[in-house]
């Protein structure tokens, strides 16, 4: 069996597709991908996962790769969805790790789910933009203009952003060499420089064709989740956590994710000087022997409790 391109069925009747990585018995993390991306932008993970005993699920949102598309949930529905995926895994407890646009959901299910959360680690994340706009921070450094254009007002022309989604697909599909190219040419230098590894651009390419594999309603309706409010109360994601965030990030509103990350109880955040939005796949070693060390201290405190 392929771990890579599995197919589960869920209690509603639905199917998610996911993959899996690290140690087939080890302690379970669920990875939320990023936007648009799927399940393969983990593979980058295996090795590191496999050392630290760490057991990664990572499932496809519904619209990307094999999840069927399901356009118009907000976070909440997505939250409640995401449960009944980690209930069909039949995982107790288990870690989170959310990616740039899979943080939103991380956090959702967090809160849902806090007592089963046995870590919450979140990189580059798209975070609460509408929230933070309406902060006291939020009015003192707004986002830029391009984010709040992108984020906050271009979600609700479902008008333009279904059309150009399913063309954005179409034109990745037939030509996946030149846009995978064309990335670090636009990127910032930070991610430029990694952005032109072949091996990055391989992930970046395999990846993105899979994501697109029904075309664009993935990303349209993730978009359309990210630029509302998360209706989340952050004080009740007590999990340990653990955020890091580039200074050089354009690709997310950094000031949103450091935001996100003073908002949650029992949070540290990595503020990293001169990175970019890409900075995860030079440190996945890092990320995943970090995630592992917050998974046992909140193991041992739960032991030792009862």
């Amino acid at each position: 069996m392929l771990r890579d391109s599995q197919v589960l069925a869920l209690a509603d009747g639905g199917t998610v597709g996911f993959a899996e990585y690290g140690a087939p018995d080890g302690r379970p993390v669920v990875a939320l991908h990023g936007a648009p991306a799927c399940r393969l932008m983990f593979a980058a993970a295996d090795a590191a996962a496999k050392s630290h005993g760490l057991r990664i699920l990572a499932p496809d949102r519904p619209g990307y790769g094999l999840t069927p598309s399901n356009v118009g949930a907000s976070l909440a529905e997505r939250a409640a969805w995401l449960k009944t995926v980690v209930d069909a895994l039949e995982l107790d407890r288990f870690a989170l790790l959310g990616i740039s646009g899979g943080s939103p959901f991380a956090i959702a299910l967090a809160e849902s789910l806090n007592d089963r959360v046995t870590a919450l680690a979140l990189v580059s994340p798209m975070g609460p933009v509408a929230d933070y706009a309406e902060s006291a921070e939020g009015k003192l450094e707004p986002v830029s203009f391009m984010h709040d254009r992108f984020f906050m007002h271009m979600p609700y022309q479902s008008w333009l952003t279904h059309p150009l989604g399913d063309l954005s697909a179409w034109m990745f599909r037939h030509g996946p060499e030149m846009f995978t190219s064309l990335l670090p040419r636009i990127a910032t230098s930070a991610d430029a420089r990694i952005l032109s590894k072949p091996d990055v651009a391989q992930t970046m390419r395999t990846m993105t064709l899979e994501a697109f594999r029904q075309g664009g309603s993935g990303g349209t309706a993730d978009l359309e989740i990210f630029g509302r409010p998360w209706g989340v109360n952050f004080a009740h994601v007590t999990t340990p956590a653990v955020v890091w965030q580039g200074t050089d990030d354009h690709v997310v509103p950094p000031q949103a994710a450091r935001w996100l990350a003073g908002q949650l109880p029992n949070c540290t955040l990595h503020n990293l000087d001169g990175a970019g939005h890409f900075w995860v796949f030079e440190h996945v070693e890092d990320i995943i022997s970090t995630l592992e060390a917050l998974m046992s201290q909140n193991g041992s405190r739960t032991a030792h409790v009862s």
